[in-house]
């Protein structure tokens, strides 16, 4: 952390590390060797798992992670929790700390199973549409804490370039076929940068989208380091959002607002808790009317893009309401 590509929730997860070290809480971090952090660092790996490309038992290395928390329990006033039920057997011991755990991504009833059998475990969801997720498959959620950036890292742009963008992971769940096929029949170009994980996503990624990215107006950049991502993001006449789940909160969608650009999205998940309709871009039911809302993108003004995350979704708004969560739980 941070990451060096992609990676929503190991960026988040180094904001708020460093902005609570900044204000003074005593903080460790677990995470992998190669992690820059001001924070005390308990290193259970020397490398990013997913940069060991020989590592053939990556849950060998999550069971000693989870062996090096444990040891340290007593250490701790709260454990907060990032890395969904790996850590939820923490709670087996009934002298450990409070455990917080923010969901970060959707909730299926495997999780939510193995989430309702730990009832000391505190959940807080990241959207309200995924509170509202949680609970009904029977899971208590105490808050609602929406993501936040440090804004002044993004650059606004008030005159964009001739292109449109996708960026996230190259799955069927995140939309990147429907986005390009979108920017196709538009007539638009688009730039398409994001990566692969995993046996099921390279299959699709091979069978589905490696055979459309050559086609004339698309770009391939594959994975976008930090700079590279925001100067694409602000360039960009507007982002494409065709989200095929329930998505609990994208932030792709405030990163591309704080640069101005708006976002076209489809109506899934937490998409209206960040989009405001017609004003921060358009939020569309299916392909089609992602077509018509890419012609109207001159009608958002980049502006009032910008204007919405340093009123909603900033890093101190984050940070404050888990101190808040923090306290309560202390």
């Amino acid at each position: 952390m941070p990451p060096r590509t992609y990676g929503g929730i190991e960026l988040l997860l180094s904001l708020l590390t460093e902005e609570l070290v900044r204000r003074g809480y005593d903080i460790t971090l677990f995470a992998s060797g190669d992690s820059k952090t001001k924070a005390n660092i308990v290193v259970a790996t020397e490398k990013a798992l997913w940069l060991r490309k020989d590592l053939r038992s990556p849950h060998a290395v999550i069971t000693r992670l989870l062996r090096m928390v444990h040891d340290r329990r007593k250490q701790f006033d709260l454990i907060h929790n990032h890395f969904d039920f790996f850590m939820f057997s923490l709670l087996i011991s009934n002298d450990c700390p409070p455990v917080l755990t923010t969901l970060h991504r959707p909730i299926d009833e495997e999780l939510a199973r193995v989430a309702r059998s730990f009832p000391k475990m505190k959940f807080c969801a990241i959207s309200n549409d995924q509170r509202q997720s949680a609970e009904e498959k029977g899971l208590e959620i105490i808050d609602v804490v929406h993501n936040g950036i440090k804004v002044q890292d993004y650059t606004f742009n008030e005159k964009p370039n001739d292109y449109f963008m996708y960026l996230g992971r190259l799955n069927k769940d995140k939309g990147v076929t429907e986005a390009i096929y979108a920017a196709k029949e538009a007539r638009v170009k688009l730039i398409v940068a994001g990566n692969v994980a995993g046996g099921d996503e390279w299959n699709y990624f091979l069978h589905e989208v490696q055979p459309i990215l050559n086609d004339e107006g698309i770009q391939f950049v594959g994975q976008v380091g930090f700079e590279q991502k925001v100067k694409l993001l602000s360039d960009a006449e507007g982002i494409l959002f065709p989200i095929d789940r329930r998505e609990p909160f994208g932030l792709v969608m405030i990163e591309a607002m704080a640069c101005g650009t708006p976002v076209i999205a489809f109506n899934r998940g937490s998409v209206p808790e960040v989009v405001v309709d017609k004003k921060t871009g358009f939020i569309v039911d299916d392909k089609e009317e992602m077509i018509e809302a890419i012609k109207e993108i001159g009608s958002i003004k980049r502006k009032d893009c910008r204007k919405h995350i340093e009123q909603n979704f900033t890093l101190n708004q984050m940070v404050d309401k888990y101190e808040k969560i923090y306290k309560k739980l202390t």
